[in-house]
């Protein structure tokens, strides 16, 4: 299932990259933009044997430096599902694994590069919300997303927002690993001026 998602990711990304040559003739206004989105991931790295993948839910909101750069503030909720199998290193026979609650609270940097085609970077901390039910250490862990997507016009003043992402964060267990998630987030986003 892992490498039919990435080659879905690669198709994505194709599919993007074609689009945005042809988005070249619907230029993006350089106002405040809020978008709300559902975000989907598949985990890898330190996070895959004990979850399978995840679903959540982002708030976004950009802020133009220029016609082409943004700071972007995203905060949002994603539960990562738990691997219930003697697979997991941290199965307990008989014992349901409980999932992972996780809330992310980031800033970073938007840039469009073709017009409606961007790529964008951010970083910030992760809280998790449920640390006694996981048996964590921390309850915090730093987090870094790298995105690229296109802005879908729909009327004068909204969006559709499509992307794919790479996200790498700290392990609250204090082994020193890493989770990696490879992810999608499309989104509704609307001008504010």
């Amino acid at each position: 299932m892992e490498i039919t998602f990435k080659k879905g990711l690669v198709l994505l990304a194709f599919i993007c990259f074609t689009l945005g040559a042809k988005a070249q003739y619907s230029a993006v206004p350089d106002t405040s933009r809020l978008s709300i989105g559902i975000d989907g991931a598949m985990t890898s790295g330190g996070f895959k044997d004990e979850y399978k993948g995840g679903i959540g839910l982002s708030l976004q909101y950009d802020l133009p430096l220029s016609e082409h750069l943004y700071v972007t503030a995203n905060a949002g909720y994603l539960n990562l599902f738990a691997n219930s199998s003697s697979t997991n290193p941290n199965y307990i026979l008989n014992v349901k694994a409980s999932n992972m609650g996780v809330a992310p609270v980031k800033v970073g940097l938007k840039l469009f590069i073709i017009r409606t085609f961007y790529i964008q970077g951010e970083a910030g901390e992760a809280l998790l919300l449920n640390k006694n039910s996981v048996y964590a250490l921390n309850s915090t862990a730093f987090t870094y997303d790298g995105q690229m997507g296109i802005l879908f016009r729909r009327t004068k003043r909204s969006y559709i927002e499509a992307g794919i992402k790479y996200s790498l964060q700290q392990s609250y267990f204090g082994d020193g690993n890493y989770g990696i998630m490879w992810g999608a987030r499309v989104a509704y986003a609307f001008n504010l001026k």
